[in-house]
């Protein structure tokens, strides 16, 4: 005879629970068996039809995870997880158990019309609990409960897409198939929707129950997948509004999920809050895309859409800009900036401190010089400044360097700065938020200082606790 076991994804094997308490769902489950090799008929009436979209279900995840990532099963060790279905009487949950590395599914209720919790996007939600057990370890509490579920979300969101069934095309609704009351368990798009869950990050966000609390890293996927606006996807329809009145577009949703992966896998621990995961995701966005991408950059945006740091300033596509030709009939006053890259030491420089350097305790974008400004972990002022630099007279003068910063402080908020002054005035501000693990260039436009002579400053400032270093090298105006 035959046992619904999946041999081409680990072995994973569906019990029938026989309605075992939700306490002990394993303990009168025996697996389903028969002499032919069909299974079900689509329909309640038999108990085979929900062991078969668990079934589907757990394979669909499987496939998502190693065509995405290369992962080999939830555990990336090759192993099937058991699946039981039919859990209790008039259930409507499913859920994962990593103790015992298996999946129960309930058979809903009158309140969703007794429909079986066994839609494709429910299990990847379940099965990616193991993921995440197996890689950052995510507390289910506070924020880091909130990240949890979140991460599920997504996976299943990106399993509903991956299975590419036009019966339940793909979206960012949780369970829209379960015949919910609402219509769906949540939705990712607009969170605070379903008149519970959390939008936009605040202050109480850790102690919000995390099914609700997740709204936060949802919406924020949602965004940096698909970006702002109104939209029909699976034939549902989104909207992709924000916590700050911004717009943009979102790098795709496959990029999105690669991103969330890397820093769940790479960079997130078993604490991380949401100011944690925004920085794990701009350096996994950096080690994917690059520190200066488009794709790093709005994945910043997506984060200060939900009310988590602020974004990266705007690197461009990346397109080179010429230097404007000085009108010889009207030349500025001044010379150019002079030793942009630190290689002549000092010279042209004048600061407060020994900052310009070639230590080997930091790196140098270029070369082997560069300024390193504060670190001190202590209230600190710092500067370094040239004068007399004459900004071009014609076409759209800018300043660009590279800046990488470094930091030991925990969240979005600036404590620790870094000005960029001309002739006094501050025309951009950097802090310990916009921490990279690279150098990222920088543009400042000076179109309101065309032939003039400047002083440019870079001014510094720590405060009490916890240090923050600001690395600058290749200065440039043209």
């Amino acid at each position: 005879g035959y046992t619904l076991t999946d041999a081409a994804h680990g072995g994973t094997i569906v019990y029938d629970s026989y309605n075992s308490p939700q306490t002990n769902p394993r303990q009168n489950a025996r697996p389903f068996s028969k002499t032919s090799n069909t299974w079900g008929n689509g329909t309640a009436s038999s108990r085979e039809s929900a062991a078969v979209d668990a079934s589907y279900g757990l394979a669909k995840t499987w496939d998502y995870y190693k065509n995405a990532f290369n992962r080999s099963g939830i555990r990336n060790d090759g192993r099937g997880a058991p699946a039981y279905v039919h859990v209790d009487n008039s259930l409507v949950n499913a859920f994962y158990d990593d103790n015992c590395f298996c999946m129960y599914f309930g058979d809903g209720s009158s309140q969703n019309r007794n429909t079986p919790v066994t839609a494709v996007d429910v299990a990847g939600h379940e099965m990616s609990h193991g993921v995440t057990a197996a890689t950052a370890n995510l507390n289910y509490s506070g924020e880091s409960g909130g990240l949890n579920e979140a991460t599920s979300d997504i996976f299943g969101t990106m399993v509903e897409f991956s299975a590419n069934n036009t019966a339940d095309p793909g979206d960012y609704y949780i369970g829209e198939r379960l015949n919910m009351p609402g219509g769906y368990l949540r939705r990712m798009d607009n969170p605070s929707a379903d008149g519970n869950s959390l939008s936009c990050w605040n202050s109480g966000a850790g102690s919000v129950d995390v099914h609700y609390s997740s709204g936060i890293a949802n919406h924020f996927f949602y965004l940096a997948s698909e970006g702002t606006g109104a939209k029909t996807i699976g034939g549902l329809s989104h909207n992709g509004t924000t916590c700050n009145n911004d717009t943009f577009a979102g790098i795709g949703k496959d990029k999105a999920a690669a991103v969330w992966y890397r820093a769940l896998s790479a960079y997130m621990t078993s604490s991380t809050n949401y100011a944690g995961a925004r920085t794990a995701t701009l350096q996994a966005a950096a080690d994917l895309y690059g520190a200066n991408s488009q794709e790093r950059y709005l994945v910043s945006k997506a984060w200060a859409a939900v009310s988590v740091g602020t974004a990266l300033p705007d690197p461009g596509t990346g397109t080179p800009t010429p230097t404007p030709t000085p009108d010889p009939t009207d030349p500025p006053s001044g010379n150019a900036l002079a030793n942009g890259s630190f290689e002549q030491g000092t010279s042209g420089w004048t600061q407060s401190d020994n900052i310009i350097t070639n230590s080997s305790l930091q790196p140098a974008r270029d070369g082997s010089w560069y300024a390193w400004m504060m670190g001190y972990g202590a209230d600190a002022v710092e500067s370094v400044s040239q004068s007399n630099i004459a900004v071009p007279s014609t076409g759209a003068p800018k300043l660009t360097f590279w800046l990488k910063v470094s930091t030991q402080e925990y969240g979005y908020a600036a404590y620790d700065t870094l000005k960029v002054k001309i002739n006094g005035t501050t025309l951009a501000t950097y802090s310990n938020a916009n921490a990279s693990s690279g150098y990222v260039q920088k543009t400042v436009d000076l179109s309101a200082y065309k032939g003039q002579s400047v002083k440019l400053e870079f001014a510094g400032t720590e405060d009490t606790y916890l240090a923050t270093i600001f690395l600058l090298d290749n200065i440039a105006i043209g």
